[in-house]
């Protein structure tokens, strides 16, 4: 067998790209590296799928285990430059020359073709993939995939850039004439350096080493049981029967001060906010299923329906499937369709997206449009108008057609992350910048306040749309508490219900949170006291065992017997109340009182003994899409007193 060792690669005399010059067509995008990395290594899994099976997509975070570190040094150090431009060498060796502790990144992905044709760079393409050729040797051949994410290759630096070592090992294991093979490599990305030949003449050299087997000027992969036995020594995932896809190790990610912890967490946020439009299940078996990993333990990856603030994309992106309020964006010189664009607008309540989406734009309610082509990989998203309510979220997709997709792609930077149209030429230049132009009209639309024309004293209950109710609330000055959760109906199990979880929802407390009380005078009570309620503060949202809850605090004015009534209504278009809706709508419902330790359920509050400044809490279970307006009345002999709004 052939043991494997470094090669690294000479200037030519007719020149060559160096290692710094591959390092910087990445430039400096305005995402960090993670981010991209997330965005780079998904895009190449992708673009490499099968078809008729989902995608797996796996970032996993580890150590080399001890069982495997001495194969490390004396396998993946072999024929490597004794130079301190290449750092592998101090990494995989300590500081005094034993044993050390060495951290990987593995992104592997299955349901992939992996990494099939030619493995040298001077053989004829014909009609085989160049897929090896392409990542491991040459940097810049253009993409052999229909309508792929990728375009020239440029983004494989991420890999490089966040490694400590500039170091990767990949195993592939594809498809050939003979069957499968598995394939096997290291590749270094470091600096240019002058090294002494076997004559001790000092040359140059480009920075960029292989590990393999070295054959003259050239180094071919470990291939075969070789593969096989020497990925098992390094402790490498091996690959079931039949299956194919590639594995690439990381040596020593550089994710700087964060804990493996928060880097996990921060990788399963990035994959949600960059990879959505192919997780979701409605795709069937036509998406990608990711999965990340912190030594063994794994970190769950938000679910893009579930997920707050995300979810707005997601119902944006389904009436593009639906054709429901889609719209057509068309460049009039030259006349082009473009692509299509839905919008979706949605109140939720004040949140701190995670950081992976704050880095992307998204830093509070979104008012973005998610910017797609052909292989639904998210491009960007491209900031509309702030909504008039930090409550109030808007969320659009837009959609390039297929057929605009090489455009849209040559406006793409080596990274993916935007479409420049300064970049382009002639009708491509002036498609990309009437696209953002007919995006801007659209949104200016879409976003401005909606004029309301109400016939008769009152609206249907139905007329009181998302954005309507935050405008509605907003008018009402002091006094409303309001809410437009996403809950079931009333008749879908009321009170005693199941509902989902808060990480299904997208809700929002409308209006400016001022307090609505009963009368300040007193009533009579035990011991000839008198005592009423005033709600104190905002109303605030709270997870239960039924759905989401809306609390509202309130204090006891005066001191005596209280007997208290909690009302809750709809507010509707006009502002009236409508305090007995439709039949068959949904209704706001007082779940009860907390009065410190104790519950009484129903909506009265009877207390023998109330005391001034005594905390009570009035429990809502809102209605979905609606303004609802909490009021407290307090019971009097002969009748009741109070002033709720």
């Amino acid at each position: 067998m052939t043991r494997p060792r470094w090669y690294s690669q000479p200037f030519p005399p007719a020149g060559s790209i160096s290692a710094e010059g591959i390092k910087r067509t990445l430039g400096k995008p305005p995402i960090p590296w993670p981010a991209i990395l997330v965005r780079e290594s998904a895009q190449n899994s992708w673009d490499a799928r099968v078809g008729g099976q989902p995608v797996s997509f796996t970032l996993a975070l580890s150590v080399v285990p001890p069982q495997n570190a001495n194969a490390w040094r004396t396998l993946l150090l072999e024929g490597a430059p004794h130079d301190a431009r290449f750092p592998l060498r101090q990494i995989l060796r300590g500081r005094e020359g034993h044993s050390t502790y060495v951290r990987t990144l593995t992104i592997s992905d299955r349901g992939t073709k992996g990494l099939g044709g030619p493995t040298r760079a001077d053989t004829a393409r014909g009609d085989e993939p160049r897929d090896w050729v392409s990542f491991v040797l040459n940097v810049g051949d253009p993409p052999d995939t229909k309508h792929g994410g990728g375009t020239y290759g440029y983004g494989k630096g991420i890999l490089y850039q966040m490694s400590r070592a500039g170091t990767i090992v990949v195993h592939s294991r594809t498809m050939t004439a003979e069957g499968p093979e598995g394939r096997l490599i290291g590749i270094c990305l470091g600096e240019s350096m002058e090294l002494a030949d076997s004559q001790g003449e000092k040359k140059p050299f480009t920075g960029r080493h292989w590990w393999g087997r070295v054959e003259s000027e050239h180094v071919e992969p470990l291939t075969g049981e070789e593969a096989t036995a020497t990925a098992d020594a390094l402790g490498l995932r091996p690959f079931a029967e039949g299956e194919t896809g590639t594995d690439v190790v990381i040596i020593e990610p550089d994710f700087g001060d964060e804990s493996d912890e928060d880097t996990a967490q921060y990788l399963a946020d990035a994959v949600a906010w960059n990879l959505w439009p192919i997780m979701l299940e409605k795709r069937g078996p036509e998406r990608l299923v990711p999965q990340v990993w912190n030594r063994g333990l794994r970190v769950p990856v938000p679910v893009p329906e579930k997920t707050r603030g995300l979810r707005t994309f997601v119902a944006a992106y389904r009436r593009l499937e639906s054709d429901e309020g889609v719209h057509t964006l068309m460049c009039g010189n030259p006349k082009k369709a473009l692509g299509r664009m839905a919008l979706e607008r949605q109140l939720i309540p004040p949140y701190e997206p995670p950081a992976a989406a704050q880095d992307l734009g998204i830093t509070a309610a979104p008012h973005h449009v998610c910017l797609l082509r052909t292989p639904e990989l998210v491009v960007k998203y491209h900031a509309g108008p702030e909504p008039i309510s930090a409550n109030l979220a808007y969320a659009g997709v837009f959609r390039a057609f297929d057929e605009m997709d090489r455009t849209y792609a040559a406006a793409e930077p080596p990274t993916h992350d935007d479409w420049v149209f300064a970049q382009l030429e002639g009708a491509e230049r002036t498609y990309i910048r009437t696209t953002f132009v007919r995006i801007k009209e659209r949104l200016a639309e879409f976003a401005k306040p909606a004029e309301v024309k109400v016939e008769g004293a009152r609206a249907p209950l139905g007329a009181v749309s998302n954005f309507l109710g935050s405008l509605v609330a907003a008018a009402t000055g002091s006094g409303a508490a309001t809410a437009l959760p996403t809950l079931p109906t009333a008749g879908s199990g009321g009170v005693g219900g199941n509902g989902p979880s808060d990480e299904g929802f997208d809700n929002g407390v409308a209006g400016d949170g001022g307090s609505s009380s009963t009368s300040d005078r007193p009533g009579p009570g035990a011991r000839g006291g008198r005592a009423s309620v005033r709600l104190d503060g905002e109303p605030y949202f709270e997870n239960s065992e039924i759905g989401l809850l809306l609390v509202q605090d309130a204090v006891v004015v005066g001191s005596g017997r209280l007997v208290a009534r909690g009302e809750v209504s709809i507010t509707v278009a006009d502002g009236s109340r409508e305090l007995d809706p439709p039949e068959g709508s949904a209704q706001p419902m007082v779940v009860g009182w907390r009065t410190g330790p104790d519950e009484q359920e129903g909506d009265q509050l009877t207390l023998d003994d109330a005391t001034a400044g005594q905390r009570l809490a009035l429990v809502v279970r809102p209605v979905a899409e609606t303004i609802t307006q909490i009021s407290v009345v307090t019971v009097r002999n002969g009748g009741t007193a109070g002033n709720g709004r």
